[in-house]
């Protein structure tokens, strides 16, 4: 039997992812560049004609994302789960997330996603591994420099 916590902390994720994607889908169109150390470090593209949006990792190694304890904790498939959860809610609101490195795509999620082999991986039809080479870089690039 799951624990009420548990029920309730799923809803409570749920309905964040949820209200997210409905905000996103009020954003008309634009892009905002954000600069760091003096340089372009990232980019945020809205297409409303596509309904897409681009964020592109400039240039990532100067966003230096490090990883909590608690974050440690979370496992991988739980990592999926939520990101199966936000893909899928993009789809239902019509809405594509893609995430490049440096220009390149490297994953796209909800609507504008096909995947084909990544779907035995993800097991989503709303996760596209657009490069394994280029998500592995992203990956490797937004880890804390002393790990």
């Amino acid at each position: 039997m799951a624990d009420s916590n548990d029920y309730n902390d799923n809803k409570m994720e749920f309905m964040l992812l949820d209200l997210l994607a409905k905000s996103l889908k009020t954003i008309t169109a634009g892009a905002i560049d954000i600069n760091m150390e003096g340089k372009a470090a990232l980019r945020f593209e809205v297409d409303k004609v596509q309904e897409r949006i681009n964020v592109d990792f400039i240039h990532p190694d100067v966003l230096q994302l490090a990883e909590s304890e608690t974050e440690d904790r979370i496992g991988l498939f739980d990592k999926l789960k939520t990101a199966r959860e936000f893909s899928h809610t993009l789809t239902n609101n019509g809405l594509t997330l893609s995430f490049l490195r440096k220009g390149k795509e490297a994953i796209t999620l909800g609507k504008g996603a096909h995947p084909t082999l990544s779907r035995l991986i993800t097991r989503s039809k709303d996760i596209q591994i657009d490069s394994v080479r280029e998500s592995i870089k992203l990956s490797r690039d937004l880890k804390d420099k002393e790990e």
